[in-house]
């Protein structure tokens, strides 16, 4: 799942991937769930302002709702432009 945002003259990108992997819990089972890829650019602009950014949920575990890891995902990026513009105003 991909979305787009604009926020404060900048575009946030939000991509969402399920992820599976081995977890060793007494018995050999899957962990899944799924994780984050964040991408902010300023509006117009066909390169990211800045590294994107790989997220989990709390205590680096998988967000466990795909809702959950898009919502995450567009938080994320807007504290980070909120974070560049109080910045830029002092």
């Amino acid at each position: 799942m991909q979305r787009d945002y604009e926020y404060k003259g900048y575009s946030i990108h939000v991509s969402v991937e399920t992820v599976s992997v081995p977890a060793l819990r007494g018995v050999l089972m899957r962990d899944t769930g799924f994780v984050t890829q964040v991408e902010i650019f300023r509006r117009g602009a066909a390169t990211p302002q800045f590294s994107p950014l790989h997220l989990t949920d709390k205590d680096g575990r998988w967000f466990l709702q795909e809702v959950d890891a898009l919502m995450g995902g567009y938080s994320a990026g807007q504290r980070i432009v909120d974070d560049v513009l109080n910045a830029r105003a002092v």
